[in-house]
């Protein structure tokens, strides 16, 4: 065998183990993206995934299935974790810190604008 022959040979090599690589991750590709999304159909999917190597239609709509949410039922609610809940409260208490102080300033701007009478500004 010559330098060409043993060169050649390995490359075959890398692309077959290139392309088998690349069967694997489309195959896991559906099941993940539904795990990441908390599909309630995750495991499903993910079987459809594998299969769909063989009956390549399948794979196709276990990767769109893998992308929908559903309206109702358990896999309706989003699944939020404690510190993306800690997170979102201190968004939001202060995005309303934030929102007390506009109002607080624009009290100061217009003191008596939109404070004469219980019902608001009374025609004239």
């Amino acid at each position: 065998m010559t330098f060409l022959d043993v060169f050649s040979l390995l490359i075959l090599l890398f692309l077959i183990l290139l392309g088998v690589g690349l069967v694997l991750l489309l195959a896991y590709t559906p099941g993940a993206v539904a795990r990441s999304r908390h599909s309630p159909w995750a495991e499903a999917i993910n079987i459809a995934g594998w299969v769909g190597i063989l009956v390549f239609p399948i794979w196709i709509v276990a990767l769109a299935a893998a992308f929908i949410r559903p309206r109702t039922g358990e896999g309706a609610a989003i699944a939020i974790s404690e510190s993306e809940s800690a997170e979102l409260a201190a968004t939001i208490s202060l995005i309303s810190e934030r929102l007390k102080n506009l109002e607080n300033g624009l009290r100061a701007v217009l003191p008596k604008a939109g404070s004469s009478g219980p019902g608001g500004p009374q025609p004239c």
